[in-house]
């Protein structure tokens, strides 16, 4: 059976750092290790950052212009019932969805910056917003993490589903592969060199880190 390669390494890399990221700050915040979730959270937004590149620069099936529609659009696909049938990259609801998520990391990265337990830890930033600041952005903290573990549920039973329709986006996520005779013609989307997204990354990561030990010093 003929399949075609739709998603680079990098994305494929950057779907299971996320996850293990996510749990290892979970793991970390729930047993209090803050140095480990402090090292993770910047890890964490190096990660966002790259991602957010990668949605301008990337590989075809990466790029925000790919699979980022009207909502006229969308509609449209969901009447049409076309959301189901199998995509070269996201379907036009799974790229409302990559929006929501990484909105949702910005605000769980950001609020991070400022959160305190108010006995062991206190973010990067929390010396320069007022008490009241920094008592919502950790209320923020917390809450948020909720909702981006409910869109991360909501998008693996949104995998289960196409899976169970004939679509396995989840193998694909993995392999990076899909069946060619999954589509009407044999199109090979160009994608990129993983070199580039994993610079953008680990320098990101390291310089975000080595600002916030700087600013925590004063």
């Amino acid at each position: 059976m003929h399949k075609i390669k739709v998603w680079d390494n990098y994305t494929r890399l950057y779907h299971l750092s996320q996850l293990c990221l996510l749990a290892l700050l979970w793991y970390s915040a729930d047993n209090a290790y803050f140095e480990l979730h402090f090292v993770c959270g910047f890890i964490l937004a190096g990660l966002w950052i790259s991602r957010i590149v990668w949605g301008f620069m990337g590989s075809e099936t990466s790029r925000f212009n790919h699979f980022v529609r009207s909502p006229i659009t969308v509609i449209q696909a969901w009447r049409n019932n076309r959301i189901s049938q199998p995509h070269i990259g996201h379907n036009p609801v799974g790229g409302y969805m990559v929006i929501a998520l990484l909105i949702t990391l910005m605000v769980q990265i950001i609020s991070g910056l400022f959160a305190t337990d108010d006995v062991f830890a206190e973010g990067p930033l929390y010396g320069f917003a007022s008490e009241k600041v920094a008592t919502y952005m950790d209320s923020l903290h917390s809450s948020n993490f909720d909702v981006l573990l409910g869109l991360i549920a909501v998008h693996a039973l949104a995998g289960v589903f196409h899976v169970m329709r004939g679509d396995n986006v989840i193998a694909s996520i993995v392999t990076g592969y899909k069946k060619s005779s999954d589509f009407n013609h044999n199109l090979q989307p160009q994608l990129k060199s993983v070199l580039t997204p994993l610079f953008i990354w680990f320098s990101s990561a390291g310089a975000l880190y080595y600002f916030a030990i700087e600013f925590s010093s004063y």
